[in-house]
């Protein structure tokens, strides 16, 4: 841990960074929190989440938020532009803290930087290095001051490594519930529904969304051949123009598109068909059968074979440490995902309950946000003694 800064006051300037909607979305909730006990005034990188909470927004995420190793090389210079940005304004501000949420490749630089400066930095939802790249570690050693870590396996990896590290339990088994009963939803987006329902999410970038729609849909159109009619349920993303969407879901009344509400459709759902990503977990908190695929480019794909060191790419499969959802990655063939999908409606909920319930156990009962809160107030107040504001 970083020595007492009896040398600096502090100033009331939070930095705060994230890189796309689900880390967005972890840092609008840790600020709203800090935000209960402490006197400061936030900026960073996010967008209208973070905006919302009265984070003032250096630079929003959308030019840069994608996947895959090499779809990197397309967004070069607005990243470059971004951390550019960033470390002009981390130069001017000089602020009592920097907080990461996700984001590793980017935000790992953004560290480094402040290291220099002597700015302190705290990492919250930090790098999954027991997945891959775990030469970060070294890097995290280096530059982070304390990680906050929210699945239950990483402290243990953290510490062995000797990085100050505290797990304060994963936010979702807070924040993931339904606002409607299944007939409240229903009647609510005003859906006649015909046969199961399913809910379908193609992910929260414009990449993910392009890349599985169109298997998604075919897989769809297979079981609606096997099983007859269904209700599907297209919740979007907020980041997510429903103009990208227009053309995959015209002519096919059977696909009901709508923002908002996603645990609401996945907990009314027979069935959800995820790309990989936090809604897999939302899925698994939820209870509903899920099964998870995921898309990148061939090159993102051979590089991601080489480095990535987990048999699941699930974080439900990860924790519980077995296929609980099928997984579905690179190779989509539509007719042998829709085979699975109708194995599954017909198991339904009772062929995974047992383990989502040891997942949801693993995941703990804790209040992610107040621990966290707590844990960077202390680390403040560690640091600048008092946390009033210097004059």
């Amino acid at each position: 841990m970083q020595k007492n800064n009896s040398d600096r006051q502090y100033n009331g300037k939070i930095v705060i960074i994230t890189g796309e909607l689900s880390g967005e979305i972890h840092a609008s909730h840790l600020v709203e929190a800090l935000q209960t006990s402490l006197d400061a005034q936030f900026s960073g990188m996010g967008s209208t989440r973070l905006q919302e909470t009265g984070v003032r927004i250096i630079v929003d995420y959308k030019d840069i938020s994608i996947t895959g190793l090499s779809e990197v090389l397309w967004k070069l210079k607005y990243i470059r532009r971004a951390y550019d940005t960033l470390r002009d304004h981390i130069r001017r501000e000089r602020p009592a803290l920097l907080i990461l949420v996700d984001f590793p490749g980017f935000n790992l630089k953004i560290a480094k930087f402040a290291k220099v400066l002597g700015v302190p930095v705290v990492y919250f939802i930090p790098p999954q290095i027991w997945a891959w790249r775990k030469s970060r570690i070294k890097k995290i050693r280096e530059r982070v001051d304390r990680v906050i870590c929210v699945l239950p396996f990483e402290k243990a990896l953290y510490d062995k490594n000797g990085v100050d590290s505290i797990y304060v339990g994963h936010p979702f088994m807070n924040t993931v519930k339904p606002l409607y009963s299944r007939e409240e939803f229903i009647g609510k987006l005003g859906i006649d529904k015909k046969g199961p329902m399913i809910t379908i999410m193609p992910g929260s970038r414009e990449n993910e969304v392009r890349k599985h729609m169109p298997t998604l849909l075919a897989v769809i159109g297979s079981l609606e051949r096997r099983i007859g009619k269904l209700t599907v349920l297209l919740p979007l993303a907020e980041n997510i123009d429903f103009r990208l969407v227009e053309d995959y879901v015209s002519g096919r009344p059977s696909v009901q598109t709508f923002k908002g509400l996603s645990y609401d459709a996945l907990a009314a759902s027979d069935l959800a068909l995820v790309a990989s990503g936090s809604a897999t977990l939302e899925a698994a908190i939820l209870g509903v059968p899920t099964i998870v695929i995921y898309k990148i480019s061939s090159l993102s794909y051979l590089l991601a074979r080489m480095l990535v060191k987990v048999d699941h790419i699930s974080l439900p499969n990860i924790i519980a440490a077995k296929e609980v959802f099928p997984e579905f990655v690179q190779h989509l063939n539509p007719e042998d995902i829709a085979e699975k999908a109708a194995y599954m409606l017909n198991n339904g909920r009772e062929s995974v309950k047992a383990d989502i319930e040891v997942i949801k156990r693993r995941l703990g009962g804790f209040d992610s946000y107040k621990m966290a809160k707590d844990e960077i107030t202390g680390y403040l107040e560690h640091l600048y003694g008092t946390l009033s504001k210097a004059p």
